[in-house]
């Protein structure tokens, strides 16, 4: 019973994952948060360079743990279309993709983090009240 309630879940939480990549692209954007450099009207031109390196670097970072949690997620379903028990296989490849996620929230706050370092607390409200604005939209 327990297996089956597992293999369900995970069975969830992969077509979840396949739907998600296989949107079309223009779908897949629609979410994405605009360029802080964008939101921020009265940015110095040290700002600007500031979070350009903040927002490029990061965006590095975050992209190879996506690559890397990619890849696990591909193992993860080959591993489900086997036939038996994968569980010696499966559980740590859970484990590393729940690890990869916790990683890349984490890379996101400290990017927050380091931005608001950049931003004057002007600039910060400036910054949540536009993203207020946008999750009110959706």
């Amino acid at each position: 019973m327990k297996k089956t309630i597992l293999m369900m879940a995970l069975l969830a939480v992969t077509t979840a994952t396949w739907a998600q990549q296989h949107k079309p692209r223009e779908e897949r954007g629609r979410h994405k948060h605009p360029n802080i450099t964008e939101m921020i009207s009265d940015l110095s031109s040290d700002q600007k360079q500031a979070l350009k390196g903040i927002t490029q670097e990061s965006k590095a970072r975050v992209k190879k743990l996506r690559s890397q949690q990619k890849a696990v997620r591909d193992s993860i379903a080959t591993f489900m279309e086997r036939d038996g028990d994968q569980s010696a296989t499966l559980h740590p490849l859970f484990d590393r993709e729940a690890r990869l996620q916790s990683l890349i929230s984490r890379e996101m706050y400290a990017t927050k983090v380091r931005v608001d370092e950049v931003l004057t607390p002007a600039q910060r409200q400036q910054v949540k009240e536009k993203c207020k604005k946008r999750e009110r939209r959706k």
